[in-house]
């Protein structure tokens, strides 16, 4: 069941949408697709966190083609996906509370102005009605399907620039997979990419997933359960037709791997 937002929302009116999008929410496959970054809507109320018209749509408002991959590989899959709807620049539920750049001041050389001198009250507002109801879903999803007597798969979407913005350095990865303390499901994923012969796959690129990954350590690692990050390069799943060509690959990829015994049972770190 999806959180609704209470009479007590501060920071979401009726007109607003709600902060969580779950599509298939009770589909049967043992894979959960998440998606911190998923989308780039900001609460009227806050008129666009005062960015110049487009800023929104570029990166550093969401992970660009991760959205429609997600819901592609999850009508291929018959699995479970769980969207934030909400810009990253808002709160960025990809980070841990305490962490600096929750709500980013200034994000790629753009100074987010809704960000600046926020109080106390705003801060917990964010929290409370994007946030937590984001990260309270997937952890429902996760039971859900531990009651059927499944052990879930969390797979967490992302996608990456192809150019390191404050250098310019090409990013030579096709997909990147993200992981920790936990390899079972990135050490089958990166096998089967490789052995396709035609990708550059990033193992732990072009970020690490010791030092990043927040919403894989408090739903993967803390529960025990087989987990990775995708990190697809942005160019390649810009338009429909490259998001399609993802989902497809993903689902053909997944589907001999998701039957892995490694992936049946709980092991923690």
């Amino acid at each position: 069941m999806l959180p609704s937002l209470s009479s007590s929302s501060i920071l979401l009116a009726a007109a607003d949408a709600p902060p969580v999008e779950i599509i298939a929410p009770n589909a049967t496959c043992p894979v959960l697709i998440t998606g911190d970054h998923a989308g780039n809507a900001v609460p009227k109320a806050l008129g666009g966190l005062g960015l110049p018209v487009g800023e929104l749509n570029r990166h550093i408002g969401w992970d660009i083609g991760v959205a429609e991959v997600s819901r592609r590989l999850s009508a291929r899959l018959n699995a479970t996906a769980v969207l934030a709807r909400y810009t990253r620049l808002l709160i960025d539920p990809n980070r841990p509370l305490g962490e600096a750049d929750l709500i980013p001041l200034r994000s790629d050389g753009t100074d987010i102005p809704g960000n600046q001198g926020l109080t106390d009250d705003a801060r917990r507002a964010r929290i409370k009605d994007v946030y937590w109801p984001y990260h309270q879903t997937i952890d429902m999803q996760i039971a859900r399907l531990q009651q059927m007597g499944q052990v879930p798969v969390v797979l967490a979407m992302h996608s990456f620039t192809p150019a390191l913005s404050s250098t310019g350095q090409p990013r030579p990865w096709h997909v990147g997979i993200l992981y920790c303390a936990d390899n079972r499901l990135p050490r089958l994923l990166m096998a089967a990419f490789k052995a396709r012969g035609d990708l550059v796959v990033g193992d732990n690129e072009p970020y690490s997933g010791i030092t990043h990954g927040y919403g894989l350590k408090v739903h993967g690692i803390a529960h025990g359960l087989p987990h990775a990050e995708l990190e697809i390069r942005q160019d390649l799943i810009a338009t429909p037709d490259g998001q399609q060509r993802w989902a497809d690959l993903l689902a053909e990829i997944l589907t001999p791997i998701l039957a892995h015994p490694d992936l049946k049972r709980i092991e923690h770190h």
